[in-house]
């Protein structure tokens, strides 16, 4: 009982002196058990409580001076935790967080004793509090916008301007909130999805992807969806930028020659997906239902030259069928089993394997800054989007644009039903080529071009010799 009264005793002074110090230096630990050891001279009489006779492993070195129970090895041990555990119920009454303590801030000091050098290491753990200002926080306007009723009837309305891949809608500049009005319709055409196959793509607004939405954040959506599939789908839309069940789709689903309207407020900033989501899912996914909604913050991304829309998706089909004449047809069908087994027969970008290549290549010129708004609409795979011969200085992962954005970034991943915004600044003239660097997709249709004309940079990128693109290559224009 006499040694559980003093390791209870060093524990309770442990504490005490842990609790006088931490005002001066946070937490001022003096205890050769607990720390490296470094000359160190010192007038508090509170050291003196370690005598300097003891050697590195806690116990004295002097004849006889470890003839009670309470200066062996295993006291000195016990003693250790017990000042560790004051120490850490003095942080933890303090509303700090010990995980987060920087330890090894304070350089070694010297004192004067009365007995003495002892030999000290003095570490100050500076803890982190858990309401840091350095921690990111939502603008105040975000943190309002759930909680404020607005009238709607008093929102001036607005039509939403929709533009077709890969052309993206001029920047908003208004500061005060609408009623946007988004009219969709879904369709259905038959396609050239490569330069060998047909085939019938479902779509909003008769294109795929859909139309590019922008709107900003605090707006009302009055999304009007009608529904002329001839086929007699039902459709719908799951926007992953609106706030409440199904993204809209329950309140949105439309039988064939039936109009929904609902109205949707947009809580947060971003770059988002929207897709159908009427039975089966990734059926109507797969077959090319699915666009991109930017909403901008209150204070837009810096402003570039040029904006871009560009989205990646699968399509799986069965093998052609034979034809009256003994021939392939030309025509596909789209095949579930290849999409259950994740086995696309074609990775494209915009909808075709030509969307960005010979029918709509991107373009800019020597000194301009692009951005683009990248979204990936699955139903599978993951996109590892690359921009062969160049960089993105910014990159806005999954949308985020109210955080710093990634800088030199070569490539970004884009998992299925999400998007990212990169930007580039265009230093030499050629054709960039637009890849997921999963790169066995190039043979699957995951090409696009970005053309870049103007004057030649030579102190960025010369050779004495012509360049000589290798034969049957996809990857140059």
């Amino acid at each position: 009982m006499g040694f559980l009264r003093l390791t209870l005793s060093k524990c309770w002074t442990s504490g005490r002196v842990a609790r006088e110090l931490a005002p001066r230096a946070r937490v001022l630990l003096i205890s050769r058990g607990l720390v490296a050891s470094t000359p160190l001279k010192t007038s508090s009489p509170r050291v003196s409580r370690f005598p300097s006779a003891r050697g590195s492993r806690g116990y004295s070195t002097k004849q006889g001076a470890n003839d009670g129970r309470s200066n062996s090895p295993v006291a000195s041990i016990i003693t250790a935790s017990a000042i560790t555990v004051a120490v850490g119920v003095y942080l933890y009454k303090q509303g700090l967080e010990p995980t987060k303590m920087d330890a090894l801030k304070v350089a070694p000091t010297s004192a004067n004793t009365s007995k003495g050098d002892v030999t000290t290491h003095a570490i100050s753990l500076a803890p982190v509090r858990s309401n840091d200002a350095t921690e990111p926080s939502l603008p105040k306007v975000l943190e309002r916008l759930d909680d404020d009723t607005v009238d709607i009837s008093k929102l001036p309305r607005e039509d939403a301007i929709l533009t077709t891949a890969p052309e993206v809608p001029p920047p908003i500049t208004r500061d005060y909130p609408v009623l946007l009005q988004v009219p969709l319709e879904t369709t259905t055409k038959v396609t050239q999805l490569t330069s060998q196959y047909k085939y019938e793509q479902w779509t909003f607004n008769n294109t795929v992807p859909g139309p590019f939405i922008r709107a900003r954040v605090g707006d009302i959506v009055e999304l009007t969806l009608t529904n002329r599939d001839a086929a007699g789908n039902p459709h719908n839309i799951d926007c992953h930028a609106f706030t409440g069940p199904g993204g809209g789709a329950a309140v949105t689903t439309a039988e064939e020659n039936e109009t929904k309207t609902a109205r949707f407020k947009l809580l947060y900033p971003g770059l988002y997906v929207y897709h159908c989501a009427a039975a089966p899912v990734p059926v109507h996914i797969a077959n090319g239902m699915y666009g991109l909604m930017y909403v901008q913050p209150t204070e837009d991304l810096p402003s570039v030259d040029r904006e871009y829309y560009v989205m990646q998706s699968e399509f799986y089909h069965e093998p052609p069928e034979v034809d009256d004449d003994g021939r392939p047809s030309d025509t596909v069908e789209f095949s579930y089993p290849n999409g259950l087994r994740e086995e696309p027969n074609i990775v494209a970008f915009n909808g075709s394997e030509s969307a960005l290549t010979r029918d709509h290549p991107l373009k800019a010129l020597v000194g301009e800054s692009v951005r683009i708004f990248f979204g990936n609409a699955g139903p599978n795979l993951t996109s590892s989007f690359h921009v062969i011969g160049s960089h993105f200085r910014n990159v806005y992962r999954d949308g985020d644009v109210l955080s710093p954005p990634g800088r030199c970034i070569q490539s970004v991943g884009v998992p299925a039903g999400a998007a990212t915004i990169v930007d580039l600044k265009m230093a030499v003239p050629e054709t960039y080529t637009l890849v997921d660097h999963a790169i066995f997709r190039l043979d699957k249709g995951a090409v696009g071009f970005l053309n870049v004309s103007g004057k030649p940079r030579d102190d960025i990128y010369s050779s004495a010799q012509p360049p000589r693109p290798c034969v049957g290559c996809k990857l140059h224009a």
